[in-house]
């Protein structure tokens, strides 16, 4: 395959997503171009990338930001266009900007629309007899039949910002009034159940489910998220994906998070999108070369590919972030940071500074201003938020737009 038909186009370049997704595509021959609202974002730093491509902050013009995709498919030989983050839901409303063939494997807004919203996920477990925790809608009446403690959750939210953890009757209707709640962003509550956090993510061509992975957690972020990984058998979680993948007919990625408890998966929430793939590579299972694969329309494995067990990976950063997080103590952070190093079970993978040094700059960075200020920790998370993540209201524009 020649050279120019071996670009590819990332939609953002600043979460730990995109970045581990240049991570498992390091040895696969591709020339990486990145979308991004700023030209210093995490996979800038990266000599995997081949370039990064200005683009406008799809949360500020989400119909200029996929005009700027169509831009680039037109006068390019991209052979895929994969979204790394929350970007995926917005392609697949915003068809009707891109090409009718763009390469991209990104399921029917219908699909989304069983999945983006946190009530229609729940509601479609329970037709498919799938396992969660009680649930329930709310209004301002607060009356709840769950008991305490329980999640507060707004119907459409990322990156765990519109979850909030609820011990009496004070603090939910505290939490009640100052979230906006509307016909088009409603409010659950859900049961808070013990167990161990975990995900599960697949890919899928039209409901065949062509690649699996299950994790759990083994070491805490930002937001409890999974900072460091432990890959799992799990036929259950497998089961269950298939279940939902086929229903829906899903093509491309998906992500389930889970609390796994008496060594069953209890589903909380469901991310429509590929989830920090690097620890399903090193157990066997490229997702991103797999969904490029489906985007291009090139072969793939016929059989089903499911990752091994027993694969430990980690992300010192997010790890050093999520410590920060937790304790708000310079000691802390360096004694994780030291732990790190030491660590000889696990994979290093979103900066995997001797095989990519460049990788080393945004650590540096992170690393310096937490040990400035632990507390600096909630600026990254909101910067994050606000370069990579695309706001639900920013989707309701564009439909209503397009309406």
């Amino acid at each position: 395959m020649a050279s120019k038909n071996k670009r590819i186009l990332l939609t953002e370049g600043s979460s730990l997503s995109s970045r581990e997704t240049i991570t498992a595509l390091s040895e696969c021959g591709y020339q990486i171009d990145i979308l991004s609202s700023t030209t210093l974002c995490t996979c800038a730093f990266s000599r995997w990338r081949h370039k990064i491509i200005k683009t406008v902050n799809a949360n500020d013009d989400p119909q200029g930001y996929l005009k700027h995709i169509s831009h680039l498919l037109h006068d390019n030989d991209y052979l895929a266009v994969v979204p790394t983050h929350e970007q995926a839901w917005l392609l697949a409303e915003g068809r009707s900007f891109l090409p009718v063939d763009a390469p991209m494997a990104v399921a029917s807004t219908d699909a989304f629309g069983n999945t983006q919203s946190k009530i229609s996920f729940a509601a479609l477990l329970d037709e498919l007899h799938i396992q969660q925790p009680q649930w329930q809608i709310i209004d301002q009446s607060l009356e709840v039949a769950i008991p305490y403690p329980f999640w507060l959750k707004s119907e459409y939210g990322t990156a765990g910002r519109t979850v909030h953890k609820v011990h009496n009757p004070a603090e939910l209707q505290q939490l009640y009034a100052g979230i906006h709640s509307s016909r088009d962003n409603r409010l659950m509550i859900q049961e808070d159940i013990n167990g161990r956090y975990g995900q599960v993510v697949a890919v899928f061509d039209q409901g065949k489910m062509i690649a699996v992975h299950t994790t759990l957690q083994a070491g805490r972020g930002v937001g409890d998220s999974a900072a460091a990984r432990l890959s799992i058998d799990s036929p259950m979680s497998r089961s269950d994906m298939l279940a939902v993948g086929q229903r829906l007919q899903w093509h491309g990625a998906i992500t389930f998070d889970f609390i796994m408890r008496d060594g069953k998966p209890f589903y909380i929430e469901c991310n429509p999108r590929m989830v920090e793939p690097a620890n399903a590579q090193c157990a066997g299972v490229n997702l991103p070369d797999l969904l490029i694969k489906l985007s291009a329309g090139l072969p793939f494995p016929s059989t089903l590919q499911v990752g091994r067990a027993g694969v430990k990976t980690r992300s010192t950063q997010a790890l050093l972030l999520g410590t920060a997080e937790k304790t708000r103590k310079r000691r802390d952070v360096l004694t994780r940071l030291s732990a790190c190093l030491r660590d000889r079970t696990s994979v290093e993978v979103l900066t995997p500074v001797l095989r990519d040094p460049p990788s080393i700059v945004p650590f540096v960075v992170v690393l310096v201003a937490l040990l400035v200020n632990p507390r600096s920790v909630s600026r990254f998370a909101s910067s994050a938020v606000t370069t990579y993540g695309i706001q639900p209201k920013t989707v309701m524009k564009l439909i209503s737009q397009l309406r």
